[in-house]
């Protein structure tokens, strides 16, 4: 139960960054914007994984 936790918390804060990253390339690249964010978005989910493994 503690490793679906702490890879929550992971996800949720990637999620963050990933918005982040895609909301600062809109500015010079609004159609660049989405597949941007997409890639971030499904890589977080793999990235979350790997770390929530190595603290739990």
């Amino acid at each position: 139960m503690k490793l679906l936790a702490v890879y929550a918390v992971f996800v949720a804060i990637g999620e963050v960054i990933a918005y982040g990253i895609g909301r600062s390339v809109e500015t010079w690249s609004p159609t660049a914007s989405l597949p941007v964010f997409l890639a971030c978005f499904f890589l977080i989910f793999w990235v979350a994984w790997r770390a929530a493994i190595r603290v739990a």
